[in-house]
């Protein structure tokens, strides 16, 4: 079953939804997809085993997708926007398979 975490994002920072497997699951294949208006955005994708140290899986600049797979399975997902690129809003889709 897929697995799909949604975002709209107006600041740099990790986006405010998690992505969570529960208790005794993982992920093991990441794709991000990125809507922005701006070509010099870029957001990252990272996971986590713990939901406290997070790792970049992939990244996307401008407008585009990122496809990851881990070597290690992972509970967490996140989006981290490291540069707006003077865009007042970012929308981002992850999708993750079991």
């Amino acid at each position: 079953m897929t697995n799909y975490l949604a975002g709209t994002h107006a600041a740099t920072g990790a986006g405010a939804g998690r992505m969570d497997a529960g208790v005794g699951n993982t992920f093991s294949q990441f794709s991000l997809r990125v809507v922005s208006p701006s070509a010099t955005s870029v957001v990252a994708l990272e996971t986590s085993p713990d939901n406290s140290t997070f790792t970049e899986q992939a990244r996307v600049t401008g407008d585009g997708w990122a496809t990851s797979r881990s070597d290690h399975r992972q509970r967490y997902a996140r989006v981290n926007i490291i540069n707006m690129g003077g865009a007042s809003g970012i929308a981002s889709n992850v999708l993750s398979l079991p």
